[in-house]
């Protein structure tokens, strides 16, 4: 694990290979990819990142949007000579890369967007604000959870406690200020007046079992997005881990 402007980041893969910018759920961390990023790097030169308050990243106070993210995650990207790149995102990592590609079209090749919402309604504006109160009180351990519960399937995590254990001790491990911080941004995230300037290849990924960014939202970007794919997979939230492999080839697939 590296660290530039107080930001933790790993580099790996093939050199001088295409580079591919991961880009985690809230409230994980780049151990969230190890299995992808292992396949990819085969092909691919693989950045992994932590956002502020997130893996070994320090916090930078309790406010923060989703411009804030692209301005880090632009930082990092110029420190390591970064021009173009692909892109996958998940949850927030996706909210942040369709966002990317919008205001920064020149620089992505490419974008896998998985499970996601483009905007909140007022009742999931109220989920977010009830869970950064949680964890204004009682700190991240508040929500764990829940956000655990939520993040994969029933049947997966008994079929697979190990995995349901480890994402747990991930999302523990976020710091309760960047937990906020990065919460008030998915909180305030509305893509819909941009989903039409994207210009590259999108991917979108959704999951049959999430709860959090659910299938019916997906229509909207589809009819939105220039140039755009989509998947269904059987899976919860992180259709990632829960279908790994299916994940992993469709994503290769897509960014050859």
């Amino acid at each position: 694990m590296s660290s530039i402007n107080n930001t933790s980041f790993i580099f790996e893969g093939k050199a001088n290979a295409p580079v591919l910018v991961l880009a985690n759920s809230l409230a994980a961390a780049p151990e969230m990819w190890d299995a992808q990023a292992k396949i990819f790097s085969e092909q691919f030169r693989v950045l992994r990142y932590s956002y502020r308050g997130h893996g070994k990243t320090p916090a930078s106070g309790t406010e923060a949007s989703i411009e804030d993210l692209r301005q880090d995650l632009l930082a990092l990207l110029e420190q390591l000579n970064i021009q173009q790149f692909s892109f996958v995102g998940l949850s927030l990592g996706a909210m942040l890369g369709i966002y990317l590609a919008a205001k920064n079209p020149e620089r992505i090749n490419a974008l896998v967007a998985a499970n996601f919402r483009p905007f909140q309604i007022d009742a999931t504006k109220e989920q977010w604000d009830q869970r950064i109160e949680a964890v204004r009180a009682g700190g991240i351990s508040a929500i764990t959870n829940g956000t655990a519960d939520r993040w994969l399937s029933e049947s997966f995590r008994n079929a697979h406690p190990e995995i349901d254990q480890q994402v747990r001790h991930m999302i523990g491990r976020t710091s309760a200020e960047g937990f906020m911080a990065c919460a008030k941004a998915v909180r305030d995230y509305d893509a819909r007046p941009f989903l039409k300037d994207i210009q590259c290849p999108v991917l979108l990924i959704a999951g049959s079992g999430d709860m959090a960014a659910p299938v019916s939202e997906y229509p909207l970007m589809q009819s939105s997005i220039p140039t755009n794919e989509y998947l269904l997979f059987n899976a919860a939230h992180i259709s990632n881990i829960e279908c790994e492999s299916d994940f992993t080839a469709a994503t290769l697939k897509f960014l050859k």
